[in-house]
């Protein structure tokens, strides 16, 4: 068997956090790949090692020395290699790199650094090979990873061997470094489970997996045990961010399971990704919770509105504006936007469509959340209505797009909703 595990920020911050994961890998022979981040917030005043990285890269492009913010990421891993009394001549590795820093140094190489200081320490740590993920990992010039190419370069690379290879970055064909957007180690851990045929990709990170609502709204909210890869696809569209939204599918397109699980908490099974193993039909339940706030709602009606449907959506587009959802029935669209500082466009955009569509009765409601239940199984949507609606929170607009149900609430009532909502969760289930 063979296990990918990608390690994050959170669980790299400092010595004793690094000794936690050696432990955890070395429990289990079958851990035979490690991928890792830069080093991230030992406490909720500090800095993750990326954050230094960009600004050492912003002073640099300006003109001014980075040395004072070099000083800080060198003493950071420096004390990381003390604390476990690793041998790894970290400052000549520091001093090399730092003395190739310039105006003309590339955002994307500066910033992968952590990751590769990271998995330098890890792998001498771990008695592991280190595999630069440059030497494996390629991209085109348009930033797309290719593929075949790095599939093949990962395989020769490992060959069977237990190795430590940084997340976030790879190469282009240039051969000069080219990042993923920030969480990207993520996708790196996904590309190498995919390359090498993994039984299981192993996500650990500072949560207990997939909570089944907001920690920060509900109380100790359980963690949901198991998930098909489509649904977490819906509860990411509406809000859930655990993976970065590229992790999943290298590992979906290969069938490998992943799992998601706490560094803090090894003993937990966390969150597992992947096929569904029953037919939840006969089972019906709630799983969990998503949300998005800050919504608009345009409702359009309209005798011919299948036929203008497709103008309205791109006027919106035109606008700039975002839209979430749609949906056409009995003669009126339905439009979910979400408003970033668009609140004044999209009053704009409101009064062109109604020049457009002058026989049309638009209406808009805007300070409004989505709350999104995951379901599994038919005749549970009552309950959940009857439940929020009984909290006194109204809800303007349901759309069921199984596996989720999506309910309007005014934004300042989202709290309420959410909690009346795990309610009948913790009832049901």
């Amino acid at each position: 068997m063979l296990k990918i595990t990608k390690f994050g920020g959170s669980s790299l911050a400092d010595a004793s956090r690094f000794l936690r994961v050696r432990d955890i890998v070395l429990s289990d022979i079958s851990r035979r790949v490690v991928v890792v981040s830069a080093a991230g917030k030992r406490h909720a005043g500090d800095h993750k090692i990326t954050d230094l990285l960009y600004l050492c890269h912003a002073h640099l492009s300006y003109g001014v020395s980075c040395w004072d913010l070099w000083r800080r990421i060198c003493d950071r891993y420096i004390d990381i290699r003390n604390g476990c009394s690793l041998q790894y001549p970290i400052e000549q590795e520091l001093e090399r790199i730092y003395a190739g820093l310039s105006a003309q140094t590339s955002c994307d190489y500066i910033a992968s650094r952590g990751e590769y200081l990271s998995a330098r320490l890890m792998a001498e740590l771990l008695g592991y090979t280190f595999v630069d993920s440059a030497e494996w990992l390629q991209f085109d010039y348009a930033g797309r990873v290719l593929y075949d190419e790095s599939y093949a370069n990962l395989q020769s690379l490992a060959d069977g061997r237990k190795i430590v290879t940084p997340g976030f970055y790879g190469v282009l064909p240039n051969g000069a470094v080219h990042t993923f957007s920030r969480g990207g180690s993520d996708v790196t851990g996904s590309l190498a489970a995919a390359a090498l045929h993994a039984d299981l990709y192993e996500n650990w990170t500072d949560v207990t997996g997939i909570l089944a609502a907001d920690p920060r709204i509900v109380a100790n909210p359980a963690s949901i045990a198991q998930l098909s890869y489509e649904e977490l696809q819906a509860l990411s569209r509406v809000g859930t961010q655990v993976l970065h939204e590229s992790a999943v599918e290298p590992v979906r397109s290969r069938q490998i399971p992943l799992q998601i699980r706490s560094t803090w908490q090894p003993e937990l099974p966390g969150t597992r990704i992947g096929l569904p193993s029953t037919d939840y039909s006969a089972e019906p339940s709630i799983v969990g919770f998503a949300g998005r706030r800050n919504l608009a709602m345009l409702r359009v009606a309209s005798s011919d509105i299948g036929r203008r449907m497709g103008d309205i959506l791109r006027t919106l587009s035109l606008a700039g504006l975002s839209v979430f959802h749609s949906a056409c029935a009995l003669e009126q669209l339905t439009v979910l936007i979400d408003l970033d500082g668009s609140s004044e466009r999209l009053h704009e955009c409101t009064e062109r469509l109604r020049a457009q569509l002058p026989q049309a009765q638009l209406k808009l409601r805007e300070n409004l959340s989505v709350l999104a239940a995951l379901l599994r199984g038919p005749d549970l949507l009552p309950k959940l209505v009857a439940a929020v609606q009984a909290n006194g929170v109204p809800v303007h607009y349901l759309a069921d797009t199984r596996p989720c149900l999506l309910m309007i609430v005014n934004d300042s009532q989202y709290e309420t909703a959410l909690r009346a909502a795990y309610s009948v969760c913790q009832k049901n289930n």
